[in-house]
């Protein structure tokens, strides 16, 4: 049904993104081949340690693996700053460069250093054969949080239970961290949740009533995956991930090329990380109050409470955030501070990288105001000396990015803006 006169969406901009490199200068690298499908309908996107534990609103790894291949140098160094399910570190890996990502969610950290350690089979193994046997072993049940048990029928908390446990015994840490990774998406694919959506919503009905997962099974299933898949990289690994704010990288790091995909808005209006991480990270030990901690860093959550700051300087910034303020005025308050945080990530990223940054970015709506993120990310990025030197597009029309009010929010088009240092 087409949304009634008063509810549709305001459209600032409708004027085409378009490149202002110099061909002629030393450092300009052709496009990508013209003939490239964006959209990599077909390929595989679960090879390698991919497969091995999903991330919500993760890149697309043959777009990671394209754009690695075609705009970094081999062994040169690839930077993250918001690594998530590590896409960009594992096509790092396998392409032979030298891949760094950081990211202040602990899951996203945990699951990308895992998706890039090589394990060999028979050290994992062995512990793969004790914990099972310990956990069958073992029926107690921790006292688990009732918002943690909510996501969970009952008979799944005491093997989940007897799994972290035996898997805190584990000695070697990265083969812990391993298992944990395991445990983890174990955890999320017996959830009482419906899967494919951006935001958590329990099962109902005769969906609830048919599903009745068998834990172990599920565990087992994981983990011959996962021994199997980091047991098969490259020796050059590990990628060197660490927990961190993007506003916050060391202005002494020195990168050859940024490649990320950040988020699209506010943990409130976008996509639900938080949400989504919050019962895996539980189950690897994070407690909630840790975690309710941790998501005041995230962009946009410190708060919109203190005194009033300045829009960072992007144009079509300012007219999407003067059409909200007369709509919502707590849209107005969070998209302002969200931006703001995201501009103070640009910046650092743009103090710490040689050539080139690359930004995958979708646009939002908020208040029935289409928000043009490639477009606002350009602006920013213009004020850092750096320019878009090749524009892609490609199409994700299952995505949506929810908004509060019902108001849309679907977005079709994902913005892979190419910059280059001036």
């Amino acid at each position: 049904m087409p949304l009634s006169p008063i509810r549709e969406i305001t459209t600032l901009d409708s004027q085409p993104l378009l490149p202002s490199f110099n061909t002629g200068d030393e450092d300009y690298h052709p496009q990508i081949a013209k003939d490239i499908d964006f959209n990599f309908a077909g390929k595989d996107t679960q090879h390698s340690t991919h497969a091995i534990h999903p991330y919500v609103a993760a890149i697309n790894p043959p777009l990671a693996r394209a754009l690695i291949s075609h705009y970094v140098p081999e062994r040169a160094a690839v930077l993250d700053p918001f690594c998530g399910g590590g896409g960009v570190l594992v096509e790092a890996l396998l392409g032979d460069r030298r891949g760094i990502g950081c990211d202040i969610n602990p899951l996203a950290v945990l699951i990308s250093r895992v998706k890039t350690t090589r394990l060999p089979y028979d050290v994992t193994v062995r512990d793969y054969t004790r914990i099972l046997n310990e956990a069958l072993a073992t029926h107690d049940v921790d006292d688990v949080p009732d918002l943690i048990q909510y996501w969970y029928t009952p008979k799944s908390l005491a093997p989940l239970c007897a799994l972290r446990s035996a898997i805190n015994l584990t000695t070697n840490q990265k083969v812990r961290e391993l298992f944990q990774v395991i445990l983890s998406a174990t955890a999320r694919d017996v959830m009482l949740t419906y899967r494919g959506e951006i935001r958590l919503r329990k099962l109902q009905g005769k969906d609830l009533e048919k599903f009745q997962p068998d834990i172990f099974s599920a565990f087992r299933k994981r983990a011959e995956l996962a021994l199997t898949r980091v047991a098969q990289l490259p020796e050059g690994g590990p990628a060197r991930v660490y927990m961190s704010d993007a506003r916050q990288i060391d202005d002494a790091q020195r990168f050859h090329t940024v490649i990320t995909s950040p988020p699209y808005a506010d943990d409130t209006n976008g996509v639900g990380y938080f949400q989504f991480s919050r019962n895996m990270l539980y189950w690897i030990g994070v407690s909630l109050d840790e975690q309710k901690e941790q998501r005041r860093s995230f962009l946009g959550c410190g708060g919109t409470n203190g005194g009033p700051i300045d829009a960072p300087p992007s144009e079509m910034l300012m007219g999407v955030l003067a059409v909200i303020a007369q709509r919502n005025q707590t849209h107005y308050k969070q998209a302002l501070h969200f931006y703001n945080d995201y501009y103070s990530a640009l910046r650092r990223i743009a103090r710490t990288v040689e050539a080139r940054a690359i930004i995958i970015i979708g646009d939002r709506v908020l208040s029935r105001t289409h928000i043009n993120n490639g477009r606002i990310t350009t602006e920013l990025l213009n004020t850092l000396d750096f320019e878009l030197e090749h524009y892609y597009t490609r199409q994700i029309t299952k995505k949506r990015i929810p908004n509060l009010g019902g108001d849309g929010g679907g977005t079709s088009v994902e913005h892979i803006l190419v910059y280059r240092r001036r």
